[in-house]
């Protein structure tokens, strides 16, 4: 079932999977979220062109390649798992 975090602003926003979305994983979730507040601003991500071929990592482990990363927002990020959200808005910074 996707349960979508949607954001009350921005302009061009996407819907992003977050299982597919590279972010930090030590940050705390966003306090304010967690109390129960929406979601203000959606998150700012940078879109990666990355090779179709299959790449190793490091001995030999297959490399997961993500399409996005999280330039700002992985408060939101951490904050929409631990309340058991798939997806959240975000929209992409260096659009071509």
């Amino acid at each position: 079932m996707i349960k979508t975090l949607k954001a009350k602003t921005g302009n061009n926003k996407i819907v992003l999977e977050i299982s597919r979305i590279h972010y930090i994983k030590s940050m705390t979730p966003h306090e304010d979220i967690m109390k129960g507040d929406e979601l203000i601003n959606p998150i700012e991500v940078r879109q990666h062109h990355y090779s179709l071929s299959p790449r190793k990592g490091v001995n030999g482990v297959a490399y997961a390649e993500k399409q996005y990363s999280v330039f700002r927002g992985s408060q939101r990020v951490q904050a929409a798992i631990k309340l058991g959200y798939t997806h959240i808005e975000g929209v992409i910074i260096n659009a071509d």
